[in-house]
């Protein structure tokens, strides 16, 4: 299985929605994800959710490489069904409901096939064999040496009985200029898809150093800007 190790740099304060340790008290509203340790970390769901989500975005917008993988998809969804046919027909005993349960069996693909999309790349639901990215959580680089947490205070607007007021409110958040690495599993993909899937995910990394996408919560409070590069380019 091929696989690309992956580093996440922050450029401004990063912040995850995680609890509150038992070890830390005080007046903060809200915690950073932080694994065992107290080491900040990036979740894999996290990473695969902004990453689907700027493919989405590509495919609306028409571009090439998420309509080709998306004409993958259909291609793979379709030869699946038909082996699954051609299997069915050949194990199963010829009961009252066999010709409903091959026609079940049917619309569970032509079901996908009809709403197939470049976002299949990170999976399909009831369809764990399909070709996916596979994506690991992302954690600290070694003895990373730079302050991990900041303390932010940021205001929050509320309406309360017809009155606009400031509520602020504490933020445990990571520091600028942290860096954390993973890897991206390439499962069950031959060349063309591949291929494919490396051109994507390269763009998907040039949206995110432009400032396009943001990493976390709170991007509309300037959170989760960050640089993403491939450990082949370091």
């Amino acid at each position: 299985m091929q696989k690309d190790r992956i580093m996440i740099t922050t450029k401004s304060n990063l912040f995850i929605g995680g609890n509150a340790s038992t070890f830390e008290i005080g007046g903060i509203d809200a915690y950073t994800v932080v694994d065992y340790e107290g080491k900040p970390y990036i979740p894999a769901s996290t990473v695969k959710g902004i990453f689907r989500r700027i493919v989405r975005d590509m495919q609306a917008e028409g571009d090439e490489t998420a309509n080709k993988i998306k004409g993958i998809y259909e291609k793979n969804l379709n030869q699946l069904r038909d082996m699954a046919q051609k299997n069915y027909e050949t194990v199963e005993t010829k009961s009252n409901d066999y010709e409903e349960r091959k026609k079940k069996l049917t619309e569970r693909y032509d079901n996908e096939i009809k709403k197939v999309s470049a976002e299949y790349l990170f999976g399909i639901q009831g369809f764990n064999d399909t070709p996916k990215l596979m994506i690991n959580d992302f954690v600290l680089i070694g003895e990373n040496k730079n302050q991990l947490f900041s303390i932010d205070t940021k205001n929050q607007i509320v309406i309360k009985d017809d009155k606009v007021e400031s509520n602020p409110r504490t933020y445990k958040t990571v520091c600028p200029n942290v860096t954390f690495v993973g890897d991206i599993l390439f499962y069950g993909m031959d060349d063309e898809l591949f291929q494919a899937a490396k051109m994507i995910l390269n763009q998907v990394f040039e949206q995110l150093n432009c400032g396009c996408y943001r990493i976390g919560n709170s991007g509309s409070r300037g959170y989760g800007l960050v640089e993403v590069k491939s450990m082949d380019e370091v």
